[in-house]
């Protein structure tokens, strides 16, 4: 496991990637990867408004800001909910390895002129990173980024606000066919020092330390309707189908029922 200095190190990169022009930080299998994602999950995400739901869901996780401290962790140029909460958060505080992308979102944020809210390029282990008591991390597709899932851990409870909440949302490596792309595709990866989709031991220790109050998944059983959209069906009955499917993932009931997804998304509350 890689201690705080390590990871401080692999962050440097981490940096650097996320700086240098996107033409030349990507392989070809990365590449090839990005494309699959892009074009066949994204455009299946998007008929069957799987993005959006998740950003609703994430607007309700949230609920009235107005007296809540907000770190958006890794948040890179702004995700979706950046200047919503930056808008509407009594303070928050954007941060990202990227001083390029964070100079983005900063200027962002003053053309939307709002006051109390602030875009910092900084690690979130550093120790220049002082702030405290965040009532809300709001952290989209990053805590998967950290190997060392045991020091993130600790970090996150230093920096959270007695009774302050986790939105999350991370891949998997918790079914078969899933574990499989990954190990066929990771020895090319332009990014792998850095991406550690959660397994089951992750997710464990996740809900040994957190108090997981809501969950959700996505792409599980939903996965294998890509390959049903293809099929020259009738498309009103695939489309039936297939929103049955993500309906069944986003409403599992227990943590072993994402197993089966590429995605989740949780609400965790310090404990």
């Amino acid at each position: 496991m890689k201690s705080t200095e390590e990871i401080l190190e692999i962050n440097k990169k981490q940096k650097e990637f996320y700086n240098s022009d996107s033409k030349g930080k990507t392989n070809f299998a990365s590449t090839l990867w990005a494309n699959f994602r892009n074009v066949a999950l994204s455009d299946f995400r998007k008929k069957f408004d799987i993005k959006n739901r998740v950003y609703d869901e994430h607007k309700i996780w949230i609920g009235d800001m107005s007296d809540k401290k907000i770190l958006d962790l890794g948040c890179l140029r702004g995700n979706a909910l950046s200047l919503y909460m930056a808008e509407n958060a009594k303070e928050y505080i954007g941060i990202d390895l990227s001083d390029v992308a964070i100079a983005s979102l900063q200027q962002r944020i003053e053309n939307h002129n709002c006051k109390n809210a602030q875009a910092l390029a900084v690690d979130f282990f550093s120790p220049e990173f002082h702030h405290t008591h965040f009532d809300i991390i709001y952290a989209y597709g990053v805590l998967h980024h950290f190997e060392n899932f045991d020091l993130l851990v600790a970090k996150l409870q230093e920096k959270l606000n007695t009774n302050g909440i986790i939105i999350s949302y991370d891949p998997l490596e918790t079914s078969f066919p899933i574990k499989v792309l990954r190990a066929i595709y990771r020895p090319f990866q332009s990014d792998k020092d850095w991406e550690w989709p959660f397994t089951k031991s992750v997710l464990n220790k996740i809900n040994n330390n957190f108090k997981i109050e809501e969950i959700r998944g996505v792409l599980g059983r939903s996965k294998y309707g890509i390959l049903l959209n293809l099929l020259p069906l009738n498309n009103g009955y695939k489309s039936k189908v297939i929103a049955k499917m993500v309906d069944k993932d986003w409403n599992i009931t227990q943590l072993k029922d994402v197993y089966s997804c590429m995605h989740t998304t949780m609400l965790l509350r310090k404990i």
